[in-house]
């Protein structure tokens, strides 16, 4: 096999999972190098969450050629937010379904997933993280269809998490780009 089909089947076999997952990585040694900048104590959370989206990431590369056991660890595929169908159906509104194309329905899903995390990251940079939290896990969870319990708690909590990281660390995530140049 030449070097030119070795690459093709290489560029073939790559998704969106595996930029994204790279990005992931790059962006975590990027922040774990970034936290020498901080005391000791400052810089243990970052390098503990970084540290963990590093081994992680590199894990969930590296699935195809790491031994069976672990394998077996990176490779399960659970749905966290995925109800079963015995508890939630979604409302019918007398059209027939329309089933399409997998392909297709997976890169709608990865666009729009894409789009709501760009969204997320803007709208954090020029509102605040505090602000833009529930917003975006309401659009998330609307989007993706879930009952209206699983909507106002997911949010709700959504709020509450990032409130409770804004008065522990005492950082500013309530504030935005917008807010620094009007105040």
């Amino acid at each position: 096999m030449s070097v030119k089909e070795r690459a093709e089947e290489i560029g073939e076999s790559l998704t969106m999972e595996h930029g994204l997952l790279v990005l992931f990585i790059g962006s975590s040694v990027y922040m774990f190098v970034g936290a020498f900048e901080y005391s000791r104590d400052a810089a243990i959370f970052p390098w503990f969450t970084t540290g963990v989206v590093i081994v992680f990431g590199i894990l969930i590369l590296a699935e195809s050629v790491l031994p069976a056991p672990l394998k077996r660890f990176v490779s399960d595929e659970v749905e966290v937010f995925e109800t079963g169908t015995d508890e939630y159906e979604p409302e019918d509104d007398g059209e027939p379904a329309d089933e399409g194309d997998p392909t297709e329905s997976i890169q709608n899903g990865a666009s729009v997933t894409g789009a709501l995390c760009v969204g997320y990251l803007v709208g954090s940079y020029l509102v605040g993280m505090l602000w833009v939290t529930p917003l975006f896990v309401f659009a998330y969870t609307v989007w993706r269809d879930r009952p209206r319990y699983a909507i106002v708690g997911l949010t709700v909590l959504s709020f509450v998490i990032a409130f409770v990281f804004y008065w522990v660390l005492n950082l500013p995530i309530e504030e935005g780009l917008i807010q620094e140049l009007i105040l």
